[in-house]
């Protein structure tokens, strides 16, 4: 990814406006691991070996530098898991409202999060769907297609049942193997969203430029509205995990996932950037060739605001209230209570790869020390960015 930004970003951004973050994530991404980011040198303690080791830019849409944040997430939620079926839930807004989202991210990124949670939380307290129990869930915001399309949904793993109000731990129907019909899911999905966007639409809160300019228009805007609620909408539930300690797992797959990896992009010339994409409907994986400014610019699509939250969790698994809640759920279910774990750096890799960092990597015996470190250098950045 460093050297398709290197070779294609200049010419990018003297055509298109970005944002201060996508505007940061190209230069994080192009001085990742170099010397602009400083450095730190190590000595060994036994065999005294000298090296120096380049500093991560740690931008969350980096392609380096998500591996051991993903891993420390995973760690640190196993104490959340409990000893029940879970399910993976997909909400996904249809294709009509992709540009009204993308010139309003914050706002319906939210009204996204809020809408599945209302469904899912909804249909937990309906005694029709004979549960009638304070649910839970993870969820997490993605953006794109396997080919880098703009396409917001939110994955969310649900756990099988919830807390009764007695304080016991109850399931829906069929013992966990089922949770809900997704198209009843859909529609009332879908009526929550849209009810939300009507209002923020009547309090002048939806930004509409450019092509959007005409549903400023009431007529046309209510014109459109009636296509969407004439539309199924989708939702999708997946078979539920036998085992939880597949959950996180799964779904760490997603939490720190960005829309493309380097083992992604096969190749590269003076024009073109050639990656990989799962064709789902034919089971196969295929190449696809785009323009290198295409290929930018498909790639910046998925740059969220700055700071916005895209990992959330609700109900009983929300921070507030799990610490007790799940407590009590799992002395139920007889499992041990420890306190919420916390990870260095240094124990996920140990306990994930089995790799010390700190270990030399040439004795094998000596520890690695810091001797000596030098800051990121502070030049003032310049557009667009030199190759």
């Amino acid at each position: 990814m460093a050297e398709v930004m290197g070779r294609f970003a200049p010419s990018y951004l003297k055509t298109h406006t970005v944002s201060g973050g996508q505007q940061q994530l190209i230069r994080d991404i192009q001085q990742c691991r170099t010397s602009a980011l400083g450095d730190h040198w190590t000595a060994c303690t036994s065999c005294g070996d000298i090296q120096v080791h380049y500093n991560s830019c740690g931008n969350r849409f980096c392609p380096n530098c998500q591996g051991v944040k993903k891993e420390k997430w995973i760690l640190e939620r196993t104490h959340d898991l409990l000893p029940v079926k879970y399910f993976h839930v997909v909400f996904t807004l249809p294709s009509e409202l992709r540009s009204v989202c993308l010139q309003n991210q914050k706002l319906l990124y939210n009204l996204l999060f809020k809408s599945a949670w209302q469904t899912m939380e909804a249909f937990s307290k309906d005694p029709k769907q004979g549960l009638e129990a304070r649910m839970g869930m993870i969820a997490v915001l993605h953006t794109w297609t396997q080919k880098l399309l703009y396409h917001p949904h939110i994955h969310c793993i649900v756990p099988s049942g919830g807390i009764a109000p007695d304080g016991n731990w109850k399931t829906g129907k069929s013992n966990g193997d089922f949770l809900f019909h997704v198209k009843a899911l859909a529609k009332t999905f879908q009526g929550k969203f849209m009810e939300q966007l009507v209002r923020y639409y009547k309090r002048g809160e939806v930004q509409l430029e450019g092509k959007l300019k005409g549903l400023e228009d009431k007529g046309a805007f209510w014109e459109f509205k009636h296509r969407l609620y004439n539309k199924n909408w989708v939702v999708n539930t997946r078979k539920p995990f036998d085992k939880p300690d597949l959950v996180l797992e799964y779904l760490g797959r997603y939490t720190h996932r960005i829309a493309i990896s380097n083992y992604r992009i096969l190749a590269m010339d003076d024009k073109t950037v050639t990656f990989s994409y799962l064709d789902r409907n034919a089971g196969q994986t295929k190449p696809l060739t785009l323009t290198g400014e295409q290929f930018i610019g498909r790639f910046l699509l998925h740059v969220l605001p700055k700071g916005y939250c895209k990992i959330r969790h609700y109900g009983i698994l929300s921070t507030r209230v799990k610490t007790v809640l799940l407590a009590v759920v799992r002395e139920r279910f007889g499992l041990p209570l420890i306190e919420r774990p916390k990870y260095t750096v240094r124990e996920v890799m140990v306990l994930t790869l089995g790799i010390d960092p700190y270990l030399c990597s040439i004795c094998k015996e000596g520890q690695l020390i810091i001797i000596a470190e030098s800051p990121r250098s502070r030049g003032s950045p310049k557009l667009p960015l030199a190759c």
